[in-house]
């Protein structure tokens, strides 16, 4: 296990400044996010030097990652003027998809190791069993981890996920006619509802993940100077 002290060293950034602009770019209220700041401080506070160890370098790379390959995802799809009506369309489910099962399952996963690590213990319903570490919240599903991580008064991040929208796009309940159009296919197969452009939504999503990210991170690096160490990732 590499410690806090190795590895490269991150540059201090205003973490709250950061997330202000975010908050004002997208009409977030930051008062929200104060709460959220307010909540994980403390159980950064707490972490044993294994549990820091975690955080910097599986916590937070895992996240940094997958913000990484849902970046590129975007820029192409904004930068393919020549899209059909109907590719785009469906670039932008897809887009949600990956920020759902990436970025966001990541930030939720690193929400819920850090409570974990404080002795909030998650119950696996297959093996019925508590988690206690964070090899152990891999195998709980997403579904149970949104569930904990709501009862220890995180809703403010859970709830910018829109679940049902993310399994009518998994399941291929989505059918995008060629003027980009996009409309539910029901369990029967008939035409549903229309579905209105999803774009805010990521927007949105992504910016509750970003804003987690940096709460975690500042918060953090503020532990580890108190402690006389500097974040470094490698």
């Amino acid at each position: 296990m590499k410690e806090a002290q190795a590895g490269k060293e991150l540059p201090e950034i205003d973490f709250i400044d950061h997330q202000k602009k975010l908050c004002k770019i997208y009409g977030v209220d930051f008062r929200k996010v104060e709460e959220i700041n307010s909540m994980l401080k403390p159980l950064l506070q707490n972490l044993d030097k294994n549990d820091v160890n975690k955080v910097s370098y599986t916590t937070i790379l895992n996240i940094r990652r997958n913000v990484d390959s849902w970046l590129e995802l975007w820029k192409f799809s904004t930068s393919k003027s020549n899209l059909t009506p109907k590719q785009k369309s469906l670039l932008e489910l897809y887009l949600y998809l990956v920020l759902s099962e990436g970025v966001f399952s990541e930030t939720i996963q690193a929400v819920a190791f850090l409570l974990v690590a404080n002795h909030h213990d998650i119950y696996d319903v297959e093996k019925r069993e508590f988690v206690k570490d964070y090899e152990g919240l891999n195998n709980v599903s997403l579904f149970y981890k949104l569930q904990f991580v709501e009862r220890h008064g995180f809703v403010f991040i859970s709830s910018s996920f829109d679940r049902d929208l993310r399994n009518l796009i998994a399941h291929l309940r989505i059918e995008v006619q060629e003027d980009g159009k996009m409309v539910e296919i029901t369990r029967q197969g008939k035409t549903g509802k229309k579905v209105e452009s999803i774009e805010k939504k990521t927007d949105y999503l992504g910016c509750i993940c970003a804003l987690t990210l940096l709460a975690i991170e500042g918060s953090l690096g503020t532990e580890l100077k108190r402690r006389g160490l500097k974040l470094r990732l490698s």
